[in-house]
């Protein structure tokens, strides 16, 4: 069975976004934040990533 790396990264990746030392890249702009996390959103909602979009959702509260 071939594991798809892209899946597992952005999971890992928004996964790690729920704990507590996960920051963002100094440079990044708040306009940014929300476009990588819109994209975030956008590739788990097609790929049927529930719990993953809950993430996102509750990561972007924290920046409106």
């Amino acid at each position: 069975m071939d594991e798809n790396y892209v899946n597992k990264l952005l999971i890992d990746s928004i996964n790690a976004m729920s704990g507590s030392s996960w920051i963002w890249p100094y440079d990044w702009s708040e306009p940014r934040k929300l476009k990588f996390l819109e994209n975030c959103l956008d590739y788990a909602e097609r790929n049927e990533f529930f719990e993953q979009c809950a993430i996102i959702r509750d990561v972007k509260k924290t920046i409106n």
